[in-house]
């Protein structure tokens, strides 16, 4: 999930909106693990 976050946020590379939509959908609870993670390091 780290390189993917630095993908979107950085945009080292052009986003693939089949990449995008296929970690939406198969892997959602992996990145709503990780928004929890990083909004309970910077928001504590």
């Amino acid at each position: 999930m780290a390189g993917f976050r630095n993908l979107l946020v950085h945009g080292y590379e052009t986003i693939d909106r089949r990449i995008l939509r296929h970690v939406v959908e198969h892997n959602l609870d992996d990145l709503l693990a990780f928004v929890h993670s990083v909004r309970s390091r910077f928001l504590n």
